[in-house]
Order: structure tokens, then C-alpha cells, then sequence
């Protein structure tokens, strides 16, 4: 895709603009990627595919199944307009990080009234991801696989569901420990979870979804008008919106994950990220230096024909690898449902999974527990690293916050941002544990878990786009902002997961107010 930012013909005196409330940044030359090529785009890209292995999570395979069933497919346009909104959105936090070295969370710390502020926004913000929603999934999963063919776990399993969380939770800590640097364990595992999974849903999608199911799937994706006009289903209530809203702001990345782009990139060392440095894993990972600030380039005719070569290798992690594979990651799934789980009732409140599993081994008479036992491990796999990338996304975003914006933070590590991480991370699964108990106690399934965090999610994917506009309006240099069209699509962005959140929210208000 070709470059479409503004001319190489840069002011060479152009001045960079102040740091806001942090430091101002030093002043570096741009790297210069290698050139662009087959061979050097695979070894180059990593945090489409990272971030992709995070995407084809539980709003594909749990939430998106839900709507599907209920719905007919016919509300899956709400996915493509989530996952081209937050290709928007990915592209602008990637932006600020190749020209200044840092995520776009110290971004948003250089803004007014400064870090300690906008620290406790994104704290609120990040609220959901706290809920143990995914460990609770995992453990659905591995329940129905120990049950049988066939067998779905109900209210009286919920204390088994509450402590095989409890182990998935402090499993997927264990595993952050180990793998030299974070990111290449992280890209290694997301690599594999997309193979298997892709490759796995085709073939049955393939082999056993006929074609009109596959025309009433794709028309619901890109078709969303019918001679009525916007395609609604008869029937859709308001209460409706919650499991909807969910199944937008996860359709893709969802939530605080899509601004993480920017910490990927630099952890890839994309940009001025090559040189900040990156953060090591605590077992077998080598002394590397992060930089609590990162540095920018002064704008010239060769630095700009260097940053529309980094370019390149945005638009192809980006459009390739993380747009297709996200599509891929939502179609296969809801192919499956919409085939095989026949539901009646609140499609949110069933296991969804185990369900699918229970069609598709009815599908194979012969081999019903081969494919029961596929299909759950498939389960498996997507929620399982969806919990250790979240394990990481939250973890990762609030080290760099502390980072940079706490001198006390860096003090107290003595200097050690692993320190930090690990600090987080371990906090994060124990809090994970309180917190499945907590809501055992109070009855609460894990659906109805993952469509409160998926809510609290789309706020904060709302918040990032408007923020991330004004930090690239605010910090850039002019010759470095994003074409019109561009900021457009971000500010849509954010008008559509206020207006999603916003529904779900009156739903809400309107069932407890009957």
C-alpha cells in the first residue's frame, strides 16, 4: 500500500516541538530499516502478529459466536467497522512511536495537567481488564474437556471453574517469566496460536459449512443494508446492545491492547525505537537497558525518505497481517456457530465453545471424540494466550507509565524496569485470583464477566482515539501528522465506541429501572 502521508520536500530547519509536561526529548538520526522485501518483511514484522494472536481471543470465539446465533449474522458488519476503525487507531499509536522512541501512553503523560492525571484516567479506564474474564473461559474449557463429549459445565460447577482459574491465572505468570526478551517469547507463541488455530477452523469451515451458510455469513459482514435500508434484526431489544458492544470493542483488539501497538513497535525497535532499548524477562534474559524517554529526529529530506521506508513495514504489518488475519479470526469462528450451535435463549449466558465443540463432533459420528477434543484444545489455545498477551498488555503499559512518569518508580527498582514488570505482573495474577473468587461468591458466570470487561473496553478504546489525535496534532511536527483522511478515521473511531459503549450502558440503566 503506498505511502500517503505528506511530501519528502520537509523543512530541514523545521523545529520539533517541547515535551509537554515530561522532559523534552533528545535529538537522534532516524535509523534506516532494511530494505523492503519478502525476506526482510518477515524477519521485520511482529506486532501485527502479536497483537493478532491476542485479536483472535474471546470476542471471536465466545462473543462473536453469541451474536451470530442470536442475531443470524446479521449484525457482523459491526466487526468490520471495529476492525477498519481500529486499524486507524493502530496506525497513529505506531506513528508516535516511530518518531519518538516511546509508546503513546508517555504521550498522553506529556499532556496537560501531566503524568500523575492521566495515569489515574487510564487506571479507570483499564478497570475491565482486571476482571478475570479470560481465566475464567480457560477454565470453562478445560472443565468441559475433563466432563465429555457433549457435557456443558453449569451453575453447580462454578467453585471447579473458580480454581482452575486460579491455577490458569498463576500458570500464565509462571510463563512470562522465561524467554530472554518479553516481545520474541511473546511473538513466538502468538505466531504458533495463529497457525493452529486458522488452520484448524478452515478445514471444518471448509470441509463442513455448506454455501449458503457462507452467503448469509459474508453478507452480514459487508452487506449490511437490505430494502429497508441499515440491516437490524426484528426482535432486537436495547438490553441486546451489552453482548453487542462487547463483541465490537473485542472484534479485533480491543480496549487499552490497540494503543500497546506503540510499545510493540518500539520493542521491535522500529524507528527511533532501535534506540530505547527494551524489557528483558526475568529468567535467561540479558541486561537490557531501557531509556525512560525516548529520543526523536529532526526533520529533513533524509529522514523522511527513511521514515516512508519504516512505512512500508507499518502498512504491511498492519493491512496483511493484522486486518486480514483479524477478518479470518471473526469469519471462521461465527462460520462454525452459525452452523452448529443452535441456541435458544440468551445466547450470552451459554458456553459457547463447548457448544461449538458439541456440533462439529456430531458432524464426525465416527470420530466424535477426536473432534470434541480438537475443538475444545482449539478453544483452548485462543483464550489461553489471550490471557497471557492481556497478562502482558496491562502489565507492559502500566511499567512504561510507571517508567517514565514516576521517579520514585525508577529509584525504588534501582533502575531495573524488569523490577517494575514483574512487580506488575505478579500483582496483576493475584489480583486476577481475588477477583474470580469475588465474583464466584456473587453468582456471576464467566459470560457475564467477559461482556462487563468487553463494555468497559470500548470506553477505553474511545478515550485512546481522541487522545492519540491530540498527542499527534500536539507532538509531531507538522510533516509527520497523518493525512486528513486519516485523523478522520481515527475520530470515527472513537465516535463509534462512544456510541456502542453508550447503547450497552442505557441498556443496562433501562433493565434496572423495570
Amino acid at each position: 500500500m503506498p505511502h500517503s502521508d505528506q511530501s519528502l520536500e520537509a523543512d530541514p530547519v523545521e523545529e520539533r516541538p517541547d515535551g509537554g509536561e515530561l522532559p523534552t526529548w533528545e535529538t537522534a538520526e532516524l535509523p534506516a530499516p532494511v530494505p523492503f522485501g519478502w525476506k526482510n518483511v518477515l524477519q521485520s514484522i511482529g506486532p501485527g502478529i502479536i497483537v493478532l494472536g491476542g485479536s483472535i481471543g474471546t470476542g471471536e470465539w465466545l462473543l462473536g459466536p453469541a451474536v451470530t446465533v442470536k442475531f443470524g449474522g446479521q449484525m457482523l458488519w459491526l466487526a468490520t467497522l471495529a476492525i477498519v476503525f481500529q486499524s486507524f487507531l493502530n496506525t497513529e499509536c505506531i506513528r508516535y512511536a516511530l518518531y519518538s522512541g516511546e509508546p503513546v501512553f508517555t504521550g498522553y503523560l506529556r499532556c496537560r495537567p501531566g503524568p500523575r492525571f492521566w495515569s489515574g484516567v487510564y487506571l479507570i479506564a483499564d478497570i475491565g481488564m482486571f476482571f478475570p474474564a479470560f481465566a475464567a473461559s480457560i477454565a470453562s474449557l478445560l472443565l468441559a474437556a475433563w466432563l465429555g463429549v457433549g457435557k456443558i459445565p453449569g451453575p453447580e460447577h462454578k467453585w471447579v471453574i473458580m480454581w482452575l482459574g486460579i491455577v490458569v491465572s498463576l500458570l500464565c505468570f509462571v510463563l512470562m517469566l522465561f524467554g530472554g526478551k518479553i516481545y520474541n517469547m511473546l511473538l513466538g507463541c502468538m505466531s504458533a496460536k495463529v497457525i493452529w488455530v486458522l488452520g484448524y477452523l478452515a478445514f471444518v469451515d471448509l470441509v463442513l459449512v455448506p454455501l449458503d451458510t457462507w452467503k448469509i455469513l459474508l453478507r452480514g459482514f459487508f452487506f449490511p443494508f437490505d430494502q429497508n435500508g441499515l440491516m437490524i434484526p426484528d426482535g432486537m431489544q436495547l438490553k441486546d446492545w451489552a453482548t453487542i458492544a462487547g463483541f465490537a470493542a473485542f472484534a479485533g483488539a480491543g480496549g487499552l491492547s490497540n494503543a500497546t501497538f506503540s510499545n510493540y513497535a518500539r520493542e521491535k525497535g522500529w524507528g527511533m525505537g532501535a534506540l530505547v532499548g527494551s524489557i528483558p524477562s526475568a529468567v535467561g534474559g540479558i541486561e537490557i537497558a531501557l531509556a525512560p524517554l525516548g529520543k526523536v529526529f529532526r526533520v529533513n529530506p533524509a529522514a523522511m525518505e527513511r521514515w516512508k521506508a519504516w512505512w512500508q513495514y507499518v502498512h504491511f504489518d498492519q493491512y496483511v497481517i493484522w486486518v486480514l488475519g483479524c477478518f479470518a479470526g471473526i469469519i471462521l469462528p461465527a462460520a462454525m456457530s452459525l452452523q452448529f450451535v443452535k441456541l435458544t435463549g440468551d445466547a450470552g449466558n451459554m458456553q459457547i465453545a463447548s457448544m461449538q465443540a458439541q456440533g462439529i463432533a456430531d458432524s464426525f459420528p465416527g470420530q466424535r471424540h477426536l473432534f470434541w477434543n480438537l475443538t475444545l484444545f482449539t478453544g483452548f489455545l485462543i483464550v489461553w494466550f489471550t490471557q497471557v498477551q492481556v497478562l502482558d498488555h496491562v502489565t507492559r503499559r502500566w511499567t512504561d507509565i510507571l517508567w517514565t512518569g514516576s521517579d520514585r518508580a525508577r529509584e525504588t527498582s534501582g533502575g531495573s524496569v524488569k523490577r517494575i514488570y514483574y512487580l506488575i505482573a505478579g500483582s496483576y495474577a493475584v489480583l486476577n485470583c481475588v477477583m474470580l473468587v469475588v465474583f464466584t461468591v456473587f453468582g456471576k458466570t464467566p459470560a457475564q464477566i467477559l461482556i462487563l470487561t468487553a463494555v468497559t473496553q470500548g470506553f477505553a478504546m474511545c478515550m485512546t482515539s481522541f487522545h492519540t489525535f491530540y498527542v499527534n496534532r500536539r507532538f509531531l511536527p507538522q510533516s509527520l501528522r497523518p493525512v486528513w483522511w486519516r485523523e478522520v478515521g481515527l475520530l470515527l473511531c472513537g465516535i463509534f465506541y462512544l456510541a456502542t459503549t453508550g447503547m450497552a450502558v442505557a441498556g443496562q440503566l433501562l433493565s434496572l429501572g423495570k
